[in-house]
């Protein structure tokens, strides 16, 4: 059998990070031994509501829906995000020009940096960092420049940047992965004018977008760039609704953006399962009680988590939003070393901060994807295994 050398795009790109993590713990959860418990990503583990559930049995059932869609996406989802926009954040989005749909909010920051970043451009890059920010910088052949996100807030340092005179991309994420921090008014305004100086577009990676928590609604980049002159924003049905699994994201904004983005679509993916589109429409324009409930469930294993570690006595600090908790290990420990041998002494499994960028070292994430139950055992084996070492 012939070995062939893959492109060097592909050779060049690192393995994926949670790939990596997640052969290790298969590895471990195969072995004899209490159940793993796996912090280290954040898969949500509550159903979809069931009213989205029932949209998408009966759309599946509608020989309409087997057929090929539009690549523009359905007018019903789109005037739902269109909806959803108007409501939490007073902003009005043309559901025709200024919103395209996209199989997850991945592929969506993927089209982003594609269709905008040229080889040799600046992309800037935040750090810490979601690690599929590199990668498709990488893709692109652009140049990374990290922008610090500065602790304890973990708001962008716009200052470090100063020499930086052009730009293809800018990137920010709030809520924050890795870190929970949300987004101050001063923080998009700053982006907004670091964009407009360096010509580049803003691109606002607003996964968490309803996960903001003691009663904070996160900000959207488009309240704050209301002409949308610089700024899109990517967002997902994952998180809000628990629909990880289904693959929904889309992204809204600058229509010169969102038409790039678009025709990069049009060749390099394929259209979405219409029934999904509109049990998707379902989701955004009906009633948001279950997302509001979600928002609840969060904050209380957030504080469960935060309060065990303080117990144990570690310095932590309550996240403003998402689903994780950003963790400064005791010490000066090393964080995979440290990442390594909870898993295999005490059977967790938690992101070691390393994988989010230099800014991410000697820290670890850990994701609020279990009961209350499981998170306080969790916190249990965090204290054994602290004792120990």
């Amino acid at each position: 059998m012939s070995e062939f050398t893959p492109a060097a795009r592909v050779a060049g790109l690192p393995v994926n990070f949670w790939g990596g993590m997640d052969r290790e713990i298969a590895r471990l959860a195969a072995e004899p031994g209490p159940a793993v418990i796996d912090v280290s990503k954040g898969n949500p583990d509550q159903p979809t509501p069931e009213h989205i559930v029932a949209a998408m049995q009966h759309e599946v059932a509608d020989p309409r829906n087997h057929r090929y869609p539009s690549y523009a996406g359905r007018p019903s989802v789109r005037e739902a995000i269109s909806l959803r926009y108007r409501e939490d954040h007073g902003v009005g989005v043309d559901p025709e020009t200024e919103v395209a749909i996209f199989h997850g909010s991945h592929e969506g920051f993927m089209a982003a940096v594609l269709a905008i970043a040229d080889p040799g451009t600046n992309v800037v890059l935040p750090d810490p960092g979601y690690p599929i920010y590199t990668s498709a910088a990488d893709l692109a052949g652009a140049s990374v420049v990290p922008l610090p996100l500065e602790p304890p807030r973990y708001q962008p340092d716009f200052d470090a940047l100063a020499d930086v005179s052009a730009a293809s991309v800018l990137v920010l994420n709030y809520p924050n992965n890795p870190t929970g921090a949300l987004a101050s008014r001063a923080t998009l305004e700053a982006a907004v004018g670091f964009a407009k100086r360096t010509g580049a577009a803003f691109v606002h990676d607003f996964a968490y977008s309803s996960l903001g928590f003691d009663g904070n609604r996160p900000l959207s980049a488009l309240g704050i760039d209301r002409e949308f002159d610089v700024t899109v924003e990517v967002q997902t049905l994952s998180k809000t609704y628990s629909m990880a699994g289904w693959r929904v994201g889309f992204a809204a904004g600058n229509a010169s953006i969102i038409t790039a983005m678009k025709r990069y679509q049009s060749h390099a993916f394929s259209t979405m399962f219409g029934a999904t589109q509109e049990a998707a429409a379902v989701a955004l324009e009906g009633d948001q009680s279950a997302a509001a409930d979600l928002v609840a469930l969060y904050q209380r294993r957030r504080d469960v988590v935060v309060d065990g570690l303080r117990a144990i006595g570690w310095d932590v600090a309550a996240p403003e939003g998402t689903f994780f908790v950003w963790v400064r290990l005791p010490g000066d420990q090393d964080a995979v070393d440290f990442a390594r041998r909870l898993r295999d002494e005490a059977r967790v499994a938690v992101a070691p901060g390393d994988g989010f960028g230099t800014r991410g070292r000697g820290h670890i994430r850990l994701g609020l994807v279990h009961d209350e139950n499981t998170l306080r055992e969790l916190i249990e084996r965090l204290a054994a295994f602290a004792r120990r070492n």
